[in-house]
């Protein structure tokens, strides 16, 4: 699969395809394809899959490119402003990625979930359920804002307010506990939780929370309305 990222700050990704090539990507993320490449819904998994999906927060279908009619290319852009980062996965590797941070990946990819505790689900920031990807192939997540890349070496801990993580190597334990105190949540800015990772692997790291990004849009825009009467 060869690929350009285009753009700055705003970025989009740009894959092109020879004859017979296929990648997946999320719904709703098409900006522009040649007429040679063809999109088919796909439940990727089957029925189980397309539940699995669900379950994470992101649509129950992926959408897959393939060039039919001759070699052609296709382009896709996250919802938010951010980075596109390349990840390669080797052979019966795992990268698990924030639920709405996958964006393209080869068809050699196997798509699956990864389920955390209830607690982390309920207080993790990313969801009850991640979305986990098994190589080999290379998949390409978008991050909001800029990408801080973390490589843990095993002798030391990383903690990360859950809404900035947008994606760990399977060789990372990770679990979330509760702030020092009680005033530092409440006047700390960072939440009653912090996800503590451990091991050695790459934990990448997106400098604006996409939920944070949403509820100030949503708020600014409520704040708008109510100006306006």
């Amino acid at each position: 699969m060869k690929y350009t990222i285009i753009g700055s700050d705003m970025q989009s990704l740009k894959v092109d395809l020879d004859q017979d090539e296929a990648v997946y990507a999320d719904s709703g993320t098409l900006i522009s394809k040649d007429d040679t490449v063809i999109m088919n819904p796909r439940a990727v998994g089957g029925l189980v899959g397309m539940i699995e999906r669900r379950v994470t927060g992101a649509t129950a279908f992926l959408t897959e490119f393939k060039a039919q009619k001759g070699p052609g290319h296709m382009q896709v852009a996250g919802v938010f402003p951010g980075k596109i980062v390349p990840i390669d996965i080797e052979e019966g590797s795992k990268f698990i990625t924030e639920r709405k941070a996958f964006l393209v990946v080869e068809e050699s990819v196997k798509f699956g979930i990864h389920i955390t505790n209830m607690a982390e689900g309920m207080f993790g920031g990313t969801g009850f359920v991640l979305q986990e990807f098994t190589g080999p192939g290379r998949l390409h997540i978008h991050v909001t804002g800029d990408m801080i890349e973390h490589n843990l070496d095993g002798s030391n801990a990383v903690e990360v307010d859950p809404s900035h993580v947008a994606g760990f190597d399977g060789s990372l334990s990770y679990k979330i506990r509760y702030v020092d105190n009680i005033k530092t949540a409440m006047f700390g800015g960072v939440g009653l939780f912090l996800a503590t990772f451990t091991g050695k692997g790459r934990l990448i790291t997106q400098t604006i929370s996409p939920y944070k990004f949403s509820a100030e849009i949503y708020t600014e825009g409520q704040a708008m309305q109510k100006s306006k009467k």
